[in-house]
């Protein structure tokens, strides 16, 4: 079975200078961008479709997914404090856009972090959370690292068992869990 894929021409750039195309059709310049452009129906779907682990995982689980895992944790600690909730779903949003890069290789590329930094700065101000994120948050993010690695790759934590969703049912409650909040 073959794959037919049927173009139309447009008016589209594919080329545009410094920016990404988003899954709403938006132009986005991920070194100068304006806050008027982000969007949540564009974090969430691009999130449940980035697989984390660079992809090196033995069945698809998304960088949404995590970002919901995350939030949970962190609203189970904290159940009234909606701005740590908040950033906790929110704390991967850059990746977006960036796309998640596995730590050893992001901490070895300062312009990446530099850039990640200030795309990190404008969706909190659209978004209104604080940034850089508050300690509970990388500590929230750091746990539910270990326990999808043991649980997803090495299938040895029985004490946390990950239900893993399919990309739009993902992006649906990441969508639901932001108006929520």
């Amino acid at each position: 079975k073959h794959l037919v894929f049927k173009s139309k021409m447009s008016t589209e750039n594919l080329f545009t200078t410094n920016c990404i195309r988003t899954n709403s059709g938006k132009y986005i310049n991920v070194f100068d961008t304006n806050p008027e452009d982000i969007n949540i129906e564009d974090i969430a779907h691009a999130l449940s479709m980035i697989p984390r682990f660079g992809g090196h995982l033995p069945k698809f689980y998304s960088v949404g997914e995590h970002s919901l895992y995350v939030f949970r944790y962190v609203k189970k600690q904290y159940p009234n404090d909606y701005q740590l909730q908040l950033q906790a779903l929110m704390h991967d949003a850059t990746e977006a856009y960036l796309l998640d890069m596995p730590s050893p290789i992001k901490h070895r590329m300062p312009e990446y972090m530099a850039i990640e930094n200030k795309l990190g700065a404008v969706i909190a101000t659209k978004f209104g959370f604080e940034y850089p994120f508050h300690p509970v948050i990388k500590e929230a993010d750091r746990s539910l690292l270990q326990k999808e690695w043991d649980a997803l790759m090495l299938g040895k934590d029985e004490n946390f068992k990950f239900q893993v969703y399919e990309a739009q049912e993902i992006k649906q409650t990441f969508i639901n869990t932001y108006n929520h909040l």
